[in-house]
């Protein structure tokens, strides 16, 4: 999957597949879904990665089983052995496929040579011991060259920079700074305070209107650098982005001045508006782009783009 041209840009815009959707039928994060984007030659893969009870770790996005397999109960609090023959869901339906595990993933990706990078999204549900740090490297190992580990847990990332400085990694701020949103936040996942500025926003900054909301912006995006200085690359919600931008403070040109690159997400293309916000985050020098359907995103998109 390559490059669409339109307008110039200094670099092309990266799409990543989100969950290795590759515009294919199997589950999302299963190891058929991830053969499937390799194979079809994707350049940007991401998947979910859970940390189990035993130090190994599945791939699955969420701790509650019944959201993504067959079975029950938390999936952090559980073993290898205790969830290995389960399968995921697909459209609310059981599949033939079983819960995949790191290891497979490293090794379709050793197979896939040309694949530029594999994204990790490390979960933090269970205790991240040194431990269990350390058999997620030994893992990791034989392609950590190609793979890239993303976080909302800025602890683990230190912890990773420190064992690997080699490590690409990327960091989501989403459990410091979120949107409200309809649906019911899950429970004990923070931000759980609305703040001055309308924003799910626990910290002090947030408490009273002490200034303009691009103020708000910045300050929060300088203390938010503070915790995750070891990570490259950001992850923030691409309506999170616009917003700040639409306040008068460009995030995306502050990360760019402190040597980062930045990612919006998740971009759903089914919707006409969420294209738009692409379009204006890409005019707006977004690095990169994290969708369901990259193919059909680059299609829309006035630029140039890698999927």
């Amino acid at each position: 999957m390559h490059t669409k041209t339109n307008t110039p840009r200094e670099r092309p815009v990266t799409l990543i597949h989100h969950a290795a959707n590759c515009d294919s039928k199997a589950p999302s994060n299963s190891l058929s879904a991830i053969k499937g984007c390799l194979s079809a030659g994707a350049a940007f893969v991401e998947i979910d990665v859970l940390p189990l009870a035993d130090g190994s770790f599945a791939l699955l996005h969420d701790p509650n089983l019944a959201e993504d397999t067959d079975g029950e109960g938390n999936a952090a609090q559980m073993t290898c052995d205790q969830i290995k023959n389960l399968h995921y869901l697909n459209d609310r339906s059981v599949t033939n496929e079983k819960i995949g595990f790191l290891e497979g993933a490293v090794d379709l990706l050793a197979q896939f040579p040309n694949t530029r990078r594999l994204q990790l999204d490390f979960k933090p549900f269970s205790p991240l011991t040194e431990s269990t740090l350390k058999n997620f490297l030994s893992i990791i190992e034989p392609v950590m060259d190609r793979v890239q580990v993303s976080s909302v847990a800025d602890w683990a990332l230190r912890d990773l920079s420190n064992a690997a400085p080699e490590l690409s990694l990327g960091f989501d701020p989403l459990l410091y700074l979120d949107l409200v949103e309809e649906t019911p936040r899950p429970e004990k996942i923070p931000p759980f305070r609305v703040g001055a500025y309308g924003l799910l926003d626990d910290h002090p900054l947030a408490a009273i209107q002490w200034g303009s909301l691009g103020d708000y912006f910045e300050a929060r995006a300088k203390a938010l650098l503070v915790q995750a200085t070891h990570a490259y690359e950001w992850y923030i919600r691409a309506e999170i982005l616009k917003m700040a931008l639409d306040t008068g403070f460009d995030w995306i040109s502050f990360l760019h001045d402190h040597g980062s690159i930045v990612d919006g997400w998740t971009i759903d293309v089914s919707q006409p508006e969420q294209i738009a916000l692409a379009q204006f985050l890409v005019d707006r020098g977004i690095d990169e782009l994290t969708t369901d359907h990259p193919s059909e995103l680059a299609a829309k998109l006035n630029s140039d783009t890698i999927f």
